[in-house]
């Protein structure tokens, strides 16, 4: 992923759906809230505008907890151009089974997203799925030739969701059980990173700020939140 330039601001959608797990949306959004370019946290220049995106103006999350939308998904849908990094949060695969049965519009948001060029040549857009969020990219159709991450009891079933809804004849998914994973560029020029089980997506993010702006602002950040970054090496 590029360095961002100077007062570069990102506008990110958080897609929500009834029974996600919370901390897999709550994460992100936790720790994107706190990236600021002036690092003045009682007047932020705040980097990301963050946006939740669901099927109703309210959804159930898991443990009964309501969250509001700010968008729908039919407008979201036709606004998704507006946004250059589209986070996508897991549940238990119960909760997600019909939305991936149905090709819900979820799926066709998540298309739509993957499908876009890149805002600058040198800065594409981020599809980020955390835990079995990666599901619904897998079964969407998204995964094959990429190698990408998720819950630790869902790595199976990830296997064979993208061995299902892969194109015929085209490349495989690998996936590997570990924190976060930075796939790369998807053949859209979208770029994909992929986040383990629950907790790993703080991790994820943390990397995605320290690509978006720099490693020194991931640490700052870390150390506001307190909280010890699980941070990968090569």
């Amino acid at each position: 992923m590029s360095s961002a330039s100077p007062n570069k601001y990102y506008k990110v959608a958080v897609l929500l759906f009834p029974g996600a797990d919370i901390l897999d949306f709550a994460g992100p959004i936790e720790v994107l809230s706190h990236v600021s370019h002036n690092r003045n946290p009682e007047n932020p220049d705040r980097m990301f505008e963050i946006t939740t995106v669901a099927s109703s103006p309210a959804i159930r999350a898991a443990s009964s907890l309501t969250v509001h939308s700010d968008l729908l998904l039919p407008d979201a849908v036709d606004r998704i151009s507006e946004f250059h990094i589209l986070v996508v949060p897991g549940g238990p695969p119960p909760i997600l089974q019909p939305l991936i049965e149905n090709d819900a519009l979820e799926l066709d948001l998540i298309r739509k997203f993957a499908a876009l060029p890149a805002d600058e040549p040198s800065d594409p857009r981020i599809l980020m799925s955390v835990c079995t969020g990666a599901f619904l990219l897998g079964a969407a159709g998204l995964l094959g030739g990429m190698t990408v991450t998720t819950h630790h009891r869902a790595v199976d079933r990830l296997r064979g969701i993208c061995a299902h809804h892969n194109p015929l004849d085209g490349p495989a998914t690998t996936v590997l059980h570990t924190r976060y994973f930075d796939g790369g560029l998807m053949e859209g020029g979208v770029r994909l990173l992929t986040a383990g089980g629950v907790s790993s997506c703080l991790d994820a993010t943390y990397y995605l700020v320290s690509q978006l702006t720099t490693h020194d602002m991931a640490k700052f950040i870390s150390r506001v939140m307190e909280y010890a970054w699980c941070e990968l090496k090569d």
